[in-house]
């Protein structure tokens, strides 16, 4: 019976050690503290890549947390994240999914701002995703891709050209005439050169004559402008007299339209200015008269 009770024993503890081992076990195989108290976050990308589950969330590059599911919503990559609820997140803090490997590993990055106001736990919080070397290769492949195509018309632009006998023969004879155009060219800036130098000479005898011909007139110029100045001074206060005539004759001419003078009334009395007419006429016929006839004078004596 005591035997028994021995075995019974060692069974017992060995099943207890194993459970106790298994505990440690699983704790330590997921970096899991059960003392410690996690808060859920969500964060929103774009993309998310080659990120997985269990990928750690470091927080100004301190382990904090780890990713714990993945799943789209809508037309963006929701992130559920487990972050130690000692930790609070400031709003404002930049939040990226980052590259760490060079076989394309994933981690959420996040780097806290000084923002006095926190998210609270189970709040959406945006962030942005920072390409890797998948997306690198990805780009590469894209670029072998275009330098093939590039390649390719490379290779038929050449056999179109360069390659092609026709082609060579029609570079050839266009080189040729570029060269006699050239030789051409020369020659007539060779014969033109000494034309050209002449031309200038003329050109450069010409200005120093200008230049003196203004100096020589220069001083005449000079006087007749003051001339000119003084005459239009001069002209100035001829306005001013003509002015003061003009005012004057208008003076005049109203005087004479008007009635309470002499000349007006004369000139304006239709009457009076035939009367005076016919005085006239009759003061000639009478002058006339006397100048043919004579002036016979009688005088009688009472």
């Amino acid at each position: 019976m005591k035997k028994n009770i021995g075995l019974y024993l060692a069974v017992g503890l060995v099943v207890l050690l194993a459970i106790i081992i298994l505990i440690f076990g699983l704790f330590f195989l997921n970096d899991k503290d059960p003392r410690e108290v996690f808060d859920t976050y969500y964060l929103r990308f774009p993309q998310v890549s080659t990120l997985t589950l269990d990928d750690p969330v470091k927080i100004n590059g301190v382990k904090l947390g780890k990713v714990e599911d993945i799943y789209l919503s809508g037309h963006r990559v929701l992130v559920v994240v487990r972050i130690r609820n000692d930790v609070r997140i400031p709003v404002g803090s930049e939040i990226r999914v980052q590259n760490i490997g060079i076989m394309g590993e994933r981690q959420i990055g996040i780097i806290l701002c000084d923002s006095s106001e926190n998210y609270s736990p189970n709040d959406t919080i945006d962030g942005q995703f920072d390409a890797g070397i998948a997306e690198a290769l990805g780009l590469a492949g894209e670029i072998i891709d275009s330098t093939k195509t590039l390649i390719t018309s490379v290779h038929q632009v050449m056999d179109s050209t360069i390659a092609n006998p026709e082609f060579r023969t029609k570079f050839r004879t266009m080189m040729d005439k570029a060269e006699n155009l050239e030789d051409r060219l020369a020659k007539m800036l060779k014969d033109t050169d000494p034309q050209i130098k002449s031309s200038l000479n003329n050109l450069n005898m010409a200005t120093v004559k200008v230049n003196a011909l203004l100096d020589t007139v220069k001083a005449p110029v000079s006087g007749l402008l003051a001339d000119a100045g003084n005459l239009m001074q001069d002209a100035g206060g001829i306005l001013v007299k003509l002015d003061s005539v003009t005012n004057r004759l208008t003076l005049l001419t109203s005087k004479l339209q008007s009635t309470d003078n002499t000349a007006g009334i004369l000139l304006n009395d239709r009457t009076l200015h035939d009367d005076l007419v016919q005085t006239l006429h009759s003061a000639d016929s009478l002058f006339q008269i006397i100048l043919q006839d004579g002036l016979d004078i009688n005088v009688d004596f009472f």
